[in-house]
């Protein structure tokens, strides 16, 4: 009896141990996995919080990297400004008939201003309702200067030498006519907008003149072959603005303000400008720290100046890169 209450008792023993185990053993695993889950999950939060932290570091770092370089660039440019001199702007007018002694002069001289007036097409003063001949001198004994520019009538069509041999054959006769009829001996050739020809550059030389005047795009094609000093222009039209106008000066330490100036209601032409929206540009133009506003050789002068010329290759460069450091820090 004894022995059978014992083996009963381990019959019993082992069925609740099963029990247990068949009961017990999902939870225990349930909350093995839960504990490795856990802890799982807090190595993912630590790493993915380190990995914030070590990019927050890199943003710092950016950032006071970014500043340092704003505030470097910032410190040169400041030294380069006060070595660069503003730009040197000559006031040309492409027109020589009456509107330019008797409005442009008095305007301009009332303001303490010079300028140059362009012979174009072979005109010659007191010719086809140009500026007369004692008029001109006046303006000249008054700080005014000429130049001469393009023949319309000239029509190249031949090969490059037929053409540059009817070129200087029209040039010599007309610089001929101009110097008897003024007295005053052009040095300023100024080219039309595509009508510049580094060829041509030799003829110039070879007839005395010292300079050229050329725009922005012709200017590409100049090979550099010659003495001549070269200045860009500018042209001013009626929809001009003064912002424009100062944002293109940047490029250049000496240029010509290019300008058809005719009356209020005398046409619609694009490419011309009124007086009095003239002078209101003009007016903007002097108010800028940018800007010097003096004769045409004055301007030639600086254009020629090569350090100044560098110079301001160096603070574009400059600007550019302070731009792409101050969008990298954020700073205005």
């Amino acid at each position: 009896m004894k022995l059978f209450g014992k083996v009963a008792l381990c019959l019993l023993a082992a069925a609740l141990a099963g029990y247990l185990f068949l009961v017990d053993y999902p939870r225990m695993m349930d909350k093995l996995s839960s504990v490795e889950t856990t802890e799982a999950t807090e190595s993912q939060e630590t790493d993915s919080q380190s990995a914030d932290e070590n990019e927050q570091v890199d943003e710092i770092v950016s950032y006071v990297d970014a500043a340092t370089q704003v505030a470097a660039l910032e410190e040169e440019l400041e030294q380069l400004y006060q070595q660069y001199s503003a730009t040197s702007v000559a006031l040309c007018f492409e027109q020589t008939g009456e509107v330019v002694y008797d409005d442009i002069y008095p305007a301009l001289t009332e303001q303490g201003e010079t300028g140059t007036i362009v012979f174009t097409n072979g005109l010659l003063t007191g010719d086809n309702y140009q500026v007369m001949t004692d008029e001109f001198r006046t303006m000249m004994d008054n700080g005014w200067s000429y130049a001469i520019g393009g023949d319309d009538s000239l029509e190249l069509t031949g090969t490059n030498a037929e053409n540059a041999a009817a070129w200087q054959t029209s040039l010599e006769t007309y610089m001929k006519n101009i110097r008897t009829r003024t007295g005053v001996v052009p040095t300023v050739y100024c080219f039309r907008e595509g009508e510049y020809q580094s060829d041509y550059e030799a003829i110039l030389e070879a007839d005395g003149f010292t300079a050229i005047r050329y725009f922005a795009e012709d200017a590409e094609d100049d090979d550099g072959g010659s003495d001549l000093q070269k200045i860009v222009g500018i042209r001013l039209t009626e929809n001009t603005q003064a912002e424009t106008v100062l944002e293109t000066l940047k490029a250049y330490p000496g240029a010509a303000l290019l300008a058809r100036v005719v009356a209020a209601d005398a046409t619609d032409e694009e490419s011309w400008i009124t007086l009095e929206t003239y002078l209101s540009l003009l007016a903007e133009l002097r108010s800028s720290d940018n800007v010097t506003i003096t004769t045409l050789d004055a301007a030639i002068e600086a254009a020629a100046d090569e350090e100044q010329s560098n110079l301001r290759a160096e603070i574009q460069e400059k600007e550019g890169e302070l731009a792409e450091w101050k969008a990298q820090s954020g700073a205005d």
